[in-house]
């Protein structure tokens, strides 16, 4: 493994950004897109996993070029979840933002981030709006999550509540009820989430756009939905809300429907589409 040691102060965020056989130019618009933050005060750590060699000596060129990045380079292959929690054990800010490496982030992401945890120190975990593109980045959709906690906390009963590259929170948190779990191939945030708010840990969402999206394929495949299901069955919790039981079986009975009729349920009703958020 290696990471470039810096001598600049601790800064405010770090971002963790998992990479894996990224196409340089995808890779290079998501990291420019962090580099260009109006908030400057962060390091950038990519937890690179490519296997191939030129993907790798890419995505250590670009990190390269900016003092704020760090490179590192595991000597295995760890998965998703595992180079999560390897780049959160490296990170020297108070404050984790996740994103990935071919999604873009909006310039003011981690200002408007920030300020609202420096505002509100009652809220842990803060994610946002997204713009979803496809693979030549062209607009689909826009999808927006519920404000505040309680709202977050029913939703989670049923779906997600969070946008995962859109989450900025306290490391803290993540000393005190552990982090990512590595046997999660799939839902390792919805795994992470649950045991957080089980322990009582505040959520919220920005009404703003802070991450477009990459989204080539918009069903999951049945691997995700074990998991979804294995996340909610080991963090269930009545906590005065039989809805939780209701949504095991509900993601239990989505599991078996056909990915193309998942898909096109998907676009028809889950994604707040392109027309509907431009008239707001």
């Amino acid at each position: 493994m290696s990471d470039t040691p810096t001598s600049r102060p601790e800064p405010q965020v770090t971002l963790v950004v998992p990479a894996f056989n990224e196409d340089p130019q995808v890779l290079a618009r998501s990291l420019d897109s962090v580099a260009a933050q109006t908030f400057g005060d962060f390091e950038c750590i990519v937890v690179d996993e490519s296997t191939q060699a030129a993907s790798a000596e890419a995505c250590r060129a670009l990190c390269e070029r900016d003092s704020r990045f760090r490179y590192v380079h595991p000597e295995q292959r760890l998965g998703l979840a595992a180079s999560l929690n390897l780049g959160i054990s490296m990170a020297r800010a108070p404050l984790i933002a996740r994103f990935d490496s071919d999604d873009i982030c909006q310039a003011e992401r981690l200002a408007l981030q920030v300020d609202f945890l420096r505002q509100h120190p009652e809220v842990d975990v803060l994610g946002g709006a997204l713009e979803i593109m496809d693979e030549q980045e062209h607009t689909l959709a826009f999808r927006a999550y519920p404000a505040t906690d309680a709202a977050i906390q029913r939703r989670f009963d049923t779906t997600s509540a969070v946008a995962h590259p859109t989450v900025m929170m306290r490391k803290s948190v993540l000393d005190r009820f552990g982090m990512y779990d590595p046997t999660f191939r799939f839902a390792e945030d919805l795994d992470l989430w649950l045991r957080l708010s089980n322990h009582g840990v505040r959520f919220a969402n920005l009404s703003q756009v802070l991450v477009r999206y990459r989204q080539a394929d918009t069903s999951r495949n049945r691997g995700h939905w074990d998991f979804n299901l294995r996340a909610r069955t080991r963090n269930f919790s009545w906590r005065g809300r039989p809805r939780r039981a209701l949504g095991i079986a509900a993601i239990a009975i989505w599991a078996r429907i056909p990915r193309a009729l998942q898909q096109r349920v998907f676009h028809g009703v889950l994604l707040q589409r392109q027309q509907g958020s431009e008239s707001r």
